[in-house]
């Protein structure tokens, strides 16, 4: 490399370091404007946004390392490397977070790092939704520092990916609230960009840490770049999204500094857009015959480089719209019990016209929809047959179909509804339990054992049901938006196991029958029983409509009642024609769309 290139690099960097610097410390000047309590002095306000930077920069590079070591990387001497790199960026996060813990109980308290009341009151912050999502990612992200550092093979490597995944979902909890019945969204989509960033800029930085040979592997560098290209979409589409629910009015983008950021970091997106455009092509010269393979190779380095830097000044305005308000959003006061419960206005009375316009699209359930069908389409998916690529479809469909349609929109006021949409969240998982192939240990432990195979096709709805049934439970799904996507996420892989548990079974009739037997006997006690479940919650929507709460939760127990008995009647007669369900590894499999 020329000096001319390594002046005009080392300016490069240093311009964007100046930019970083100083986007945080603007972030931190509007933070002290907007103080209401005692000011925690500069140091917290400036140190809050320091940290968060860092932090979520090595949280990025370790969440990448960890899914390229777990899924792209096949050497194993490059996994020891991606991981040893892993370890050190969640060790740094880490440090990171436990910064920001405290520069934010500082700033909740109006007390300096040195005051001698200091961390006198931390166990009543921690206490608060802010404060335990705070400990909660850190102690993630310190689980995942420990687990990188004793383990390298494939497997662990990917249990390493989804710890640092769930503390990514923990950040994103703690993000502004965008006011009012938009804080679901701002949530879920600032998860879905986390989860994005993470995989697209980690993974490209960790790869750079790779000796050359390996670096350069083709098949590798296809399998990120492809990757890559998922994680740019879901990051354009989460940010703009998350950005729109924070805005009052197109004039924000004159007068919010908030939005300005955003607008900033969307230019930087459609940067980076045409530098993957440049290294796709650089790919693509690598395997023509005829071009200069050293060229492509230099050319293609220089381009990660130059979008590692522009992704490190994203991630630095990322962190100065953490620390900046958004802008304000006036919300008029809840003027009935359901909105003041469900933080939704009260939807109107279910006819069949009101149902249909009734929908609210949920970021949480379209990305794992688009992470089904990227998964079970991927390069190395094995060829399928046509009734297991119905299946999928049909899972997939129905999952957007339950989170985003009327089923989720009336589930915070009727206890039916409630009942219904996970119900069929089971019916999601059981279509996409039968799409995929036959799980190798389920296989090998339940021939013989049509008994185990039927407690555990049983096991599933049985663990639903209990968590359904608790009042606390129940209630806390009902009031946390991450306790509501744990439980829809329980139903679809109690489906899954419950499906896999009769496909890999010896006799699949005792597991079928064991799942319907459960389902059948919650539902009929939902249609007979006398106690509501939730009662404080649906028996206090004070809606006009369907008053009658109990007889309500009847309604949808006669519901279930029908349809598992559709379901398990169905289940049957495909058993019976097939003599053992649809296999994902029929020899007679055809490949899919």
């Amino acid at each position: 490399m020329t000096a001319g290139r390594v002046r005009l690099g080392a300016v490069g960097v240093i311009a964007l370091v100046v930019l970083a610097v100083v986007a945080v410390l603007a972030a931190a000047g509007a933070a002290g404007d907007n103080i209401v309590l005692a000011d925690a002095g500069p140091v917290v306000r400036t140190a809050g946004p320091i940290a968060a930077m860092v932090a979520d920069l090595a949280a990025a590079v370790a969440l990448g390392g960890a899914v390229i070591g777990g899924w792209l990387l096949r050497a194993d001497a490059d996994r020891t490397r991606a991981m040893g790199t892993v370890a050190v960026a969640a060790g740094i996060a880490t440090i990171a977070r436990l910064l920001g813990l405290l520069t934010s109980y500082a700033l909740a308290t109006g007390q300096s790092l040195a005051s001698d009341r200091f961390g006198s009151d931390l166990p009543v912050f921690v206490a608060t939704d802010l404060g335990s999502w705070l400990l909660t990612g850190l102690v993630l992200l310190a689980g995942s520092t420990t687990a990188a550092l004793v383990g390298t093979s494939r497997t662990h490597a990917r249990a390493v990916a989804i710890l640092l995944g769930a503390a990514a979902c923990a950040t994103a909890m703690t993000g502004h609230a965008a006011g009012g019945s938009s804080h679901e969204t701002a949530t879920s989509t600032l998860a879905v960009h986390l989860l994005g960033v993470g995989v697209w800029v980690g993974g490209l930085l960790v790869l750079q840490v790779l000796p050359p040979a390996q670096r350069d592997d083709a098949a590798v560098l296809r399998g990120f770049s492809r990757l890559a290209l998922v994680a740019w979409i879901a990051v354009g589409v989460s940010g703009l999204w998350a950005l729109g629910v924070r805005m009052t009015a197109p004039a924000d983008v004159l007068s919010s500094p908030y939005v300005q950021l955003g607008v900033v970091k969307a230019l930087l997106l459609l940067t980076l857009a045409v530098l993957g455009y440049a290294q796709r092509q650089q790919l693509a010269a690598r395997v023509d015959p005829d071009a200069p393979v050293g060229h492509a190779i230099t050319a293609y380095r220089r381009l990660a480089v130059m979008e590692l830097l522009l992704m490190g000044l994203a991630i630095a305005l990322a962190a100065a719209m953490s620390s900046s308000p958004p802008p304000a959003v006036e919300v008029p006061p809840p003027v009935d019990a359901a909105s003041r419960l469900s933080g939704y206005p009260l939807p109107p009375e279910p006819t069949l016209l009101t149902v249909l316009g009734q929908w609210r699209p949920d970021p949480a359930g379209l990305a794992a929809a688009a992470a089904v069908l990227l998964w079970f389409w991927r390069p190395a998916a094995p060829l399928r047959r046509r009734a297991d690529v119905l299946a999928a479809v049909g899972g997939v469909a129905l999952l957007v179909l339950v989170t985003s349609g009327p089923l989720a929109v009336y589930s915070k006021v009727l206890v039916s509804a409630h009942v219904v949409l996970h119900a069929l969240l089971l019916a999601v998982g059981l279509l996409l339990g039968a799409a995929v192939q036959r799980s190798t240990w389920l296989r090998d432990l339940l021939p013989t054992r049509p008994w185990l195979a039927a407690a555990l096709a049983a096991a599933g709805p049985l663990l639903l049901i209990g968590v359904y049934a608790q009042p606390f439970t129940l209630r806390l799904a009902l009031t946390s938006h991450a306790a509501h996507i744990m439980l829809m996420l329980l139903a679809v892989v109690a489906g899954v196991l419950t499906v896999q548990a009769v496909r890999c079974a010896r006799s699949p009739w005792p597991g079928l029958a064991a799942a319907a037997a459960v389902l059948l006997a919650a539902a009929i006690t939902l249609a007979v029983g006398d106690r509501l479940l939730a009662a404080s919650w649906f028996g206090a929507t004070g809606r006009p409509w369907l008053a009658d709460a109990l007889a309500d939760q009847r309604t949808g127990g006669i519901a279930l009642v029908g349809g598992t008995v559709l379901v398990a009647a169905a289940a049957a007669i495909v058993l019976r024609r097939t003599g053992r369900g649809p296999s994902a590894d029929d020899p007679a499999a055809a490949p899919g769309p």
